[in-house]
């Protein structure tokens, strides 16, 4: 694979930095993952997934192992680890998706990071393969750093849309609903990810056995957004965002968390107050960001909207 990257300070998260530390047992999850940080933020799944643009160099340290009994495979063929220390490694140079498994035979655990090489978008493009993207979002005047547009694209056929992107989300759930056919384009964020499979170990311990959540909407075009005629600046363009529901009979609405008989305003509340506990919570070292209420509509039967923005906001 090519040695040449990208500065990783140019991304939201100033660069992307795994680091493989010691197994801490999630019970709500199950999960025998090997445990991860990105970002400061601990990742414990048995599939976890990166985004890259072509040549990106990223970083994976080893520590708390003994080295020499984990495995590391790229695309089934073993990679020899590094004694101790950071192990970097460059994303492929074409677009696609790829496979490493980790594996530390001694705990038991093992990971399926997936890593996604995108396509990058120039100002001047509003599609790729014909699928309308653009025009790219115009940012933000009191964060222009964290409305940047997103740098990289994901191509999604119709075949890739039950790849597990973690270990109770899968690619399909966060493709835009505009209608035209495959492939399609998503932007999503590895920050994104990690909230929400913290949101639904959240859920679960609050009592609802959920294996996902229902959802709204994921990431949305420039233009499909603008033709729902949503804001402009909708975290939805930047890949970050998620509007969610509790459905564990999957009947496609909002169950009735509170058991009153009834899905209504007090349900999405509960939900919302879930949430805002998790991100409030002073052990939390998660993404910042938004955390909205919608009650329901002929539409639809509430959710509750989820960001990475970098900045805290309610509503």
């Amino acid at each position: 694979m090519a040695e040449k990257g990208i500065k990783l300070h140019e991304r939201l998260l100033s660069r992307l930095l795994f680091c493989v530390v010691a197994a801490i047992s999630f019970p709500e999850t199950q999960a025998k993952g090997l445990s991860l940080a990105l970002g400061g933020s601990q990742v414990k799944q048995e599939t976890f997934s990166l985004f890259a643009v072509p040549g990106e160099i990223l970083s994976l340290d080893l520590i708390d192992y003994d080295t020499s009994k984990l495995h590391i495979r790229f695309e089934g063929v073993e990679i020899k680890p590094p004694a101790t220390g950071i192990w970097r490694f460059s994303a492929p140079q074409e677009s696609g998706l790829y496979y490493f498994e980790l594996e530390y035979p001694d705990g038991g655990e093992a990971t399926t990071l997936n890593v996604f090489v995108g396509t990058v978008l120039t100002p001047q493009q509003e599609s790729l393969e014909g699928y309308r993207i653009g025009p790219l979002p115009s940012g933000h005047s009191e964060y222009p750093q964290l409305y940047r547009s997103p740098r990289l694209y994901v191509r999604v056929t119709r075949e890739m849309l039950d790849i597990p992107l973690s270990d109770h989300f899968t690619l399909g759930q966060f493709l835009c609903k505009q209608e035209s056919t495959f492939p399609k384009y998503l932007a999503l964020s590895e920050e994104l990810l990690v909230l929400l499979e913290g949101l639904v170990g959240a859920v679960q311990r609050a009592g609802y056995p959920i294996e996902t959540f229902g959802i709204i909407s994921g990431y949305r075009t420039p233009y499909y957004n603008s033709l729902i005629g949503n804001v402009a600046a909708s975290r939805h363009v930047y890949g970050d965002a998620l509007d969610f529901y509790v459905d564990v009979n999957k009947d496609g609405l909002m169950d009735d968390l509170d058991g009153d008989g009834d899905s209504d305003r007090k349900d999405v509340d509960m939900l919302f107050d879930i949430v805002e506990d998790y991100r409030e919570h002073a052990g939390y070292d998660g993404p910042t960001g938004g955390i909205g209420r919608y009650y329901k509509t002929s539409r639809h039967s509430g959710f509750v909207h989820v960001d990475t923005r970098g900045y805290r906001a309610r509503w």
